[in-house]
């Protein structure tokens, strides 16, 4: 072998073994990220190039922005176009029946892994919305796709105290975790369930210095039916009189090729989100969020040593569960929400310096998101307004937008949609609580808005307001303020979070705003690849691939 082939060769390795990731920090918002500290995020912005905010879709929600993220398209393409949506076809449904817009079942665009699988590049696809079910059109063979969200749940978190427990003797116990039957025996120093040791001890009080994340937690245990999963424990509290034991959920894991065994029981077992009823205070909450997070790094990790992709699609939501949970009370300045943020985004960064130390010098890392997060304080019943208006059954509130019972529908009775439309904006209009109305025909093309699972009428709330339609009053305060999304995507508290390192991205270079359907093309040009088939967005980086 000559020298020159002998180059070729290791350059041809080393391109092979370059890898773009992709990560989706749920909610975590433009002008959010900004002041969150988060070193090791920050750090890798300022090594690459950040964008001046991505403007998602409308509304600003989860689903259809990680589909306008993956496809490049908004859902007047995509088919994704609300987090509950509209069933199609319209002619075998009524208007008042809803999908889950996190799944693939109306997913009418081609997601990223797909394209890059289909152009050669081995994929995997961690928890991303939309890759589930598996389907023709959201698989490849090259692509490994998994999910634990929209799989079925068997068990749900659960709380227990003593009371819970049915002894079977002083010492013997069971109890029910969803269809499971656990049994369990009272130790000197806590509990032994199916074998696992789980020792009582205080709530955390923050994550600091290098201790583990969720280190308190018992050892998984292992089970095959009736789905493989792992359970943990957490034993807070323990005395001869009571206790507060946590148990995790158990939630099937679907993988589109292969066993999910192997990664269960060397990674561990997947969690899904951090624990929010009442039965936990915010620092045994805390630990679960810990947990969730701990899981959803070693799978990735586990994932990458295991499938080497080329390209690697994540997800994490601890972001958007923070601002939900915390941004309202820290805007009214609540002490605990504050030292809760604090906790949180301790987690996040101890995340991201997990994710660092997988990205080799030849990769590419990609951090964006799918909304921003503003707090919100005052609440409004769009369903009432609609009804006192005399449109009940005629129109209903679909997230921040509303919907018409055309005849279309199953069932339709509107035949003056123009005409019930306008009644149905005058009617919104009387509160000045709205302050823009936006329809598929004049915005269309702005917001990606028109597709038949889409609404007639699109709104903008002040700042400060949230719908929640199962209120009695029109207008009321929120028990307890909260963070929120779903408004004009192109509002700054709206904007997602983009920024991208590797050796293609000058340190320092700053992107005007981008749209979240740029962001798949982003990814295409790194890779050298065409974007994905239905794409309309464009990559602000000049694609790498020969002229034909």
């Amino acid at each position: 072998m000559t020298r020159t082939s002998l180059c070729l060769l290791l350059l041809a390795r080393a391109a092979a073994a370059e890898t773009v990731f992709l990560f989706s920090l749920d909610g975590l918002g433009h002008q959010v990220f900004a002041s969150a500290p988060l070193p090791t995020l920050h750090r890798l912005a300022r090594q690459g190039a950040q964008a001046d905010g991505i403007q998602p879709a409308f509304p600003s929600a989860t689903a259809l922005s990680h589909a306008a993220l993956w496809t490049g398209a908004y859902g007047d393409v995509s088919g994704i176009t609300a987090n509950s949506q509209p069933r199609l076809p319209r002619r075998d449904h009524t208007f008042t029946e809803r999908n889950n817009g996190y799944r693939a079942d109306q997913l009418q665009a081609e997601p990223l892994w797909v394209a890059a699988a289909r152009q050669g590049v081995r994929t995997v696809a961690y928890q991303a919305p939309q890759v589930f079910p598996f389907l023709p059109g959201n698989t490849h063979e090259k692509a490994i796709t998994l999910n634990g969200y929209q799989t079925r749940q068997v068990a749900p978190h659960q709380v227990l105290r003593r009371r819970d427990l049915q002894f079977d003797s002083p010492t013997a116990f069971r109890f029910r975790h969803g269809p499971l039957t656990l049994r369990g025996e009272v130790t000197a120093t806590g509990l032994r369930i199916e074998g696992i040791d789980v020792k009582a001890a205080p709530a955390e009080s923050g994550l600091s210095g290098r201790r583990p994340l969720a280190r308190r937690f018992s050892a998984g245990l292992y089970r095959d039916e009736p789905v493989p999963a792992v359970l943990y424990f957490r034993l807070f509290t323990y005395s001869k009189d009571d206790l507060l034991l946590y148990v995790s959920p158990v939630q099937e894991t679907a993988i589109s090729q292969g066993d999910a065994r192997p990664l269960l029981r060397e990674a561990g077992g997947f969690i899904g989100n951090a624990y929010s009823g009442p039965l936990l205070n915010h620092w045994q909450a805390m630990e679960t969020t810990e947990l969730l997070t701990r899981q959803n790094l070693a799978h990735t990790l586990w994932l990458q040593r295991h499938y080497q992709p080329g390209l690697f699609l994540g997800y994490l939501p601890v972001a958007d569960e923070l601002g939900h949970r915390y941004a309202g009370l820290r805007q009214a300045g609540d002490p605990t929400a504050i030292r809760a943020l604090a906790w949180g985004y301790a987690i996040i960064e101890r995340w991201s310096q997990g994710i660092r130390q997988l990205v080799g010098r030849q990769d590419h890392l990609i951090i964006t998101a799918d909304h921003g997060m503003t707090p919100a304080a005052q609440a409004i019943n769009v369903n009432e307004i609609l009804r006192r208006a005399g449109l009940g059954g005629r129109a209903v509130h679909v997230y921040n937008s509303v919907l018409l019972n055309t005849t279309d529908w199953k069932n339709g009775t509107v035949t003056d949609r123009l005409a019930t439309r306008a009644r149905a904006q005058a009617a919104l209009a009387a509160y000045d609580v709205f302050t823009g109305f936006y329809t598929p025909e004049e915005h269309g093309p702005q917001y990606g808005i028109g597709s038949p699972a889409g609404s007639d009428l699109y709104f903008d709330l002040r700042p400060g307001y949230v719908v929640r339609d199962h209120l009695g009053e029109i207008i009321q305060p929120l028990a307890e303020p909260t963070g929120v999304h779903g408004f004009r995507p192109d509002r700054p508290d709206m904007l997602a979070t983009l920024f991208a390192t590797g050796p293609r991205l000058r340190p320092g270079t700053r992107w005007p705003r981008l749209r979240s359907i740029d962001v798949a093309p982003l990814v295409a040009t790194l890779l050298g690849i065409d974007p994905p088939r239905d794409a309309r967005g464009r990559s602000p980086l000049p694609s790498s691939r020969p002229t034909p």
